[in-house]
């Protein structure tokens, strides 16, 4: 007998970043009006700044998504912002404000190789439970959700983030998940992000490759956007000068090759160095001091 499933919407909780001290956001408040810390590293998608790739990357997904063609696919280096779209799409789904209000399973880290524990978990995030030990009665037990779902008249998604851990048996099970039928429509949308190394996985998995409806790369940031996702940062946190000289923009953009995660450690770092030393604006001498000092590759 299929157990019923209740599905569940939830909200990821962001943990402060433990290195900004309450002494540090005073200064901070007290030399650049800022309420917060604007170079965090934890995926803070209120940070998500939205331009260039990244924008059509989201246009396409969402789209995707929203039109309910199956599966979409996002490849990325390390450090080009991955994880961060995906709290940012997971959000955008959840909060049910913008996007069509869905029941969302984001998984960061798949369970390797089996495919019992992937089922159990993607059933688990969508906040299900079940007793079944099979893969077919798992595979029942989900499909009863995913229609239960679809006939609330929300959209089910799947968000496999580190996707390149996934293995050949694992993409054969997702490719099964969209022979579940709502008449004529596909009632369970997937998103797998991961490493270049997905891409040659897709390669290998020929039936799965073929349903991918949206494909996006992620590409490191121009000169351009790198200057704007540091302003944008310090905005969002409350500071409206102009803190970084542009030479200190040209450099952190040759050093960090447009890379967000490293052009916003970087930044971070200079940031807290013109706070030690009372100065007022980020200069290239300051930024390369503080690389030094912090040891930044």
């Amino acid at each position: 007998m299929t157990v019923k499933l209740k599905p569940r919407i939830v909200t990821p909780s962001y943990a402060p970043d433990p290195s900004v001290t309450q002494r540090r956001l005073e200064d901070l408040q007290r030399m650049f009006g800022m309420y917060t810390y604007p170079f965090s590293m934890s995926p803070n998608p209120d940070y998500l700044y939205v331009a260039g790739v990244t924008a059509r990357t989201l246009a396409k997904t969402t789209f995707a998504i929203d039109q309910r063609q199956g599966l979409s696919v996002i490849i990325g280096d390390y450090g080009t912002g991955k994880t961060m779209l995906a709290r940012y799409l997971y959000n955008s789904y959840t909060a049910g404000d913008v996007r069509e209000p869905s029941v969302v399973a984001y998984i960061p880290d798949p369970p390797h190789p089996g495919t019992r524990e992937l089922l159990r978990r993607i059933i688990q995030e969508l906040g299900g439970k079940t007793s079944k030990r099979t893969n077919d009665g798992l595979m029942e037990d989900l499909r009863a959700m995913v229609l239960d779902i679809f006939a609330a008249g929300q959209n089910c998604i799947v968000m496999i983030d580190e996707a390149q851990t996934l293995v050949r048996r694992q993409l054969d099970l997702i490719r099964e998940l969209f022979n579940f039928n709502a008449g004529g429509l596909v009632p369970i949308q997937v998103v797998l992000i991961g490493k270049e190394d997905l891409r040659l996985s897709l390669h290998n998995a020929p039936d799965l490759n073929d349903r991918v409806a949206a494909r996006s790369t992620l590409e490191p940031f121009t000169p351009a956007e790198t200057a704007e996702l540091i302003n944008f940062r310090l905005n969002r946190a409350g500071c409206k000068l102009p803190l970084f000289n542009p030479d200190a923009i040209d450099l952190l953009y040759d050093l960090s090759k447009g890379y967000p995660r490293k052009a916003i450690k970087l930044a971070g770092a200079a940031l807290w160095y013109i706070v030690e030393f009372g100065l007022e604006r980020v200069t290239a001498s300051a930024l390369d001091a503080a690389r030094l000092r912090d040891e930044i590759e």
